[in-house]
């Protein structure tokens, strides 16, 4: 059987509240950029997970 390559989002962290929906992934609304930033590093870490930033300045925290 062939493992998938797909990875999951583990989180998502944003600071704007119209980019939250239910789909059923934690999403975190940060205050601003910065603390943003440090909440996605924190879950990262936390997660052993990847941080990306996406250009709608979401960051998605995925499985490794």
């Amino acid at each position: 059987m062939k493992e998938s390559s797909t990875r999951s989002i583990l989180a998502i962290v944003t600071v704007d509240e119209k980019l939250i929906i239910d789909a059923g992934v934690p999403t975190i609304l940060a205050k601003n950029k910065e603390e943003q930033e440090e909440i996605a590093s924190q879950l990262g870490r936390t997660l052993a997970g990847n941080v990306y930033g996406l250009t709608n300045g979401i960051i998605i925290i995925t499985q490794e």
